[in-house]
């Protein structure tokens, strides 16, 4: 007897729990997307993935959105993980209503061109390849709408984190870096057959520009952000690096838009 009624008490407290969470999300949407943005920024995801489907479900998308867009101004790149986690399980279509449409775009596997801000370039392979067969990396001039600037992201989840592999439609090559270096501690960018590294790995970070959704791209193994050169070949292209110095805060310079290829 004593049994059934501690059990009794303790399914009555649970429920009561969730009553009350119910009730807090309802009443204080303050709370609810500070839950939410904890949960996200922590990487507890599947606390992240409940809330968020919970609100959902209570039609609040209002503070879906306001915490989607204010971990983006913020540069949190947990906003793309959880996006992730939310995409290959029951929240897929809250990733396309409620996140940019960017994200999704990222997370389809589908082919895009990603070209960057400051150049208004489109990454592509070279068609020379060197004696590993390995293709250099550039910002096109002139092309962002051929198969020579497709490619597609290829998303692999380790240790709470999701991670790319860039692989390019035209040349099947994945992008990668060098292990040199220049005098300035960057790293020529490559396209390779294999992807068996961390050096060919990419993580994104979102950040906004004005009303634009753009990533910065990092290396996985070195850390440092893709960019291009200053200097421009005969063709008017430019050469893809790593920065061995801080990006952060300069989408305007180092951010790169993703967009379905058209």
């Amino acid at each position: 007897m004593k049994f059934l009624v501690f059990f009794s008490t303790c399914v009555l407290a649970a429920s009561a729990g969730l009553i009350d969470l119910d009730i807090n999300i309802l009443s204080a949407p303050t709370r609810a997307e500070t839950r939410l943005v904890d949960a996200i920024t922590t990487a507890d995801y599947n606390t992240a993935v409940s809330l968020i489907l919970l609100l959902e479900k209570q039609s609040s998308g209002s503070i879906i959105e306001d915490t989607v867009n204010n971990l983006i101004r913020d540069g949190n790149r947990n906003v793309l993980e959880f996006a992730y986690k939310l995409w290959i399980g029951e929240g897929k279509e809250i990733v396309k209503h409620y996140f940019p449409v960017q994200f999704r775009q990222v997370l389809s596997e589908s082919n895009v061109k990603i070209i960057n801000k400051r150049d208004n370039l489109a990454i592509k392979l070279g068609a020379a390849a060197d004696s590993d067969n390995d293709r250099i990396a550039y910002g096109d001039a002139n092309d962002k709408s051929s198969e020579n600037v497709s490619w597609k992201l290829i998303p692999l989840w380790e240790n709470n984190r999701v991670y790319f592999k860039i692989y390019s439609v035209r040349r099947h090559q994945y992008l990668k870096l060098g292990t040199g270096t220049d005098g300035e501690n960057d790293h020529s960018v490559y396209g390779d057959d294999r992807a068996d590294t961390h050096r060919h790995q990419w993580y994104l970070k979102p950040a906004k520009l004005d009303n634009q959704v753009l990533f910065y791209i990092y290396n996985r193994q070195y850390n440092q952000a893709l960019k291009l050169s200053r200097s421009v070949d005969s063709d008017g292209d430019r050469r893809a690096y790593s920065s061995s110095s801080s990006v952060e805060g300069q989408p305007e310079l180092f951010g790169w838009s993703i967009s379905i290829l058209n």
